[in-house]
């Protein structure tokens, strides 16, 4: 008999029904809720554009602050409601998968029964190494399903794996290798697609070879992607940040995945740490990318989330995603702090999106849900969630970095086609404060400071600019 595997052209999707008052960020229904109840806002932009809504945002938000706007969500003036911060989990179920081969053309929703997705990620899992149509009913029931829509594809020879130190797979995930162990961080694998040229696709996870152990930053889809997880199969080690209770900023991870049948998930919390092979990871907190970078509404609710520390061949490599300043604390001191327990960084895979907004265009972001934590007297302060360009060579200069790649802002086709990072190609024009091109690094770290008479002054840093799928051997890397 033919053994068959999940193809590397097909991405699956998580749907989930949500029951929650207010919506989960689970399914991102939250940010329905919120924009709904700003429909006035919505229409003054669509006629008299953002600018204005934005030179009128305090007025305009407080005109929502009544019943049937965002005044159902407080209980009182600054004061938000406990079923919008922490919706019922029990309320939020999966229900089915969404299939997608090329971007844009989605395949029919696969609606399953209730009882199969506790052993979804072990029938993923097992299908994507390779595997016999199942004997169980309910699996095989599904195996068809999936083998009719070409989603299951004819077992062939094995594909080369990658064997670098380090190789960037694209946006914020990460594969590091010392040679015996692999591990992945915030892995977000695309399909491959004929859209793409033959020469450059997505890397897929047999590519990246037998995974010893994956490491999650946040909850955010883009870095904690269901989808690509149930590929890895039940066994898999995922360690993800700890989530005391789920609310509407952060997805409780650990909760989602046993959900779906993964039965070896553990939590890190801040200054834990794991050793996998010869590889050890240390969990360091994570600031930024919060709805302020100072006072908030309900400093207890946060996007929780770690960034990482891996020592391994003799080398430091640190990962900071999406990080930034907080009240609670910022990535610069961060810096400062490991590296006195620590040591110097080798190489700093560094976010530099900046995502500078004035508060009221949350609305109009993926993230409409942080808008009712920013307190009414910053209502009209632009936040800036995220390092840019400066600051992440601030941070590996207090880290003494040798080196950074700028990453985390998409990357390739298969990333700025679905809004993520600046479009590369020239065939789209992309605003700088917004999505800045990792060149952008390489140029502010060239330019770093000096004076007419002496001219500019680089940083001491040096950028290495990877394109995804680009690797780093450490020799090249100390070069």
């Amino acid at each position: 008999m033919t053994r068959q595997k999940l193809s590397d052209k097909i991405r699956f999707q998580l749907i989930y029904h949500d029951e929650t008052k207010f919506g989960s960020a689970v399914t991102g229904q939250c940010d329905t809720t919120i924009r709904r109840y700003c429909k006035s806002i919505m229409a003054h932009r669509q006629q008299y554009g953002l600018a204005d809504v934005v030179a009128h945002s305090r007025e305009l938000l407080a005109a929502t602050m009544i019943p049937g706007g965002l005044g159902d969500i407080y209980e009182s003036p600054g004061v938000l409601r406990e079923d919008w911060l922490y919706p019922d989990t029990k309320a939020v179920q999966p229900v089915a998968l969404q299939l997608e081969r090329n971007i844009g053309e989605n395949i029919p929703t696969l609606e399953l029964p209730p009882h199969l997705f506790s052993d979804l990620a072990l029938y993923l899992g097992e299908w994507q190494q390779g595997s016999n149509p199942p004997t169980a009913t309910v699996a095989r029931e599904l195996w068809d399903v999936l083998n009719d829509y070409g989603a299951l594809v004819q077992e062939g020879i094995s594909a080369t794996s990658v064997s670098s130190h380090a190789t960037f797979v694209g946006h914020s995930t990460l594969h590091l290798s010392d040679r015996n162990s692999n591990i992945l961080f915030d892995p977000f694998i695309l399909p491959k697609s004929e859209v793409y040229p033959p020469n450059y696709q997505p890397l897929s996870l047999e590519e990246l070879g037998q995974i010893a152990a994956v490491f999650i930053t946040h909850s955010h889809p883009d870095h904690f992607d269901l989808g690509t997880l149930l590929r890895l199969g039940a066994n898999t080690p995922i360690f993800v940040p700890e989530v005391r209770r789920e609310s509407v900023l952060t997805i409780d991870m650990a909760l989602r995945l046993r959900q779906l049948g993964f039965d070896n998930v553990h939590t890190l919390g801040w200054f834990e740490e794991k050793q996998i092979g010869e590889m050890r990871v240390i969990a360091l907190p994570f600031y930024g990318e919060q709805a302020t970078v100072g006072e908030i509404l309900h400093p207890e609710i946060r996007n929780q989330g770690n960034t990482y520390l891996v020592e391994y061949c003799h080398h430091r490599v640190a990962l900071t995603a999406d990080s930034g300043s907080d009240c609670l604390g910022n990535v610069k001191k961060l810096a400062d702090t490991a590296k006195e327990h620590y040591g110097s960084l080798d190489i700093l895979f560094g976010g530099y999106r900046g995502f500078a907004l004035y508060p009221i265009q949350y609305l109009f972001s993926s993230v409409a849900r942080y808008l009712p934590f920013v307190p009414e007297k910053i209502w009209q302060v632009r936040q800036k969630m995220m390092c840019d360009a400066d600051d992440v060579i601030d941070v590996a200069e207090i880290w003494n970095a040798k080196r950074i790649v700028p990453y985390s802002d998409g990357g390739a086709p298969w990333f700025w086609q679905r809004g993520l990072g600046p479009c590369l190609d020239g065939t789209q024009a992309h605003i700088m404060a917004v999505d800045p091109t990792p060149d952008y690094v390489y140029q502010v770290a060239n330019q770093r400071s000096g004076t007419p008479k002496d001219g500019a002054i680089a940083s001491p840093v040096s950028i290495c600019l990877l394109r995804p799928g680009d690797s780093l051997m450490f020799s090249q890397a100390d070069k």
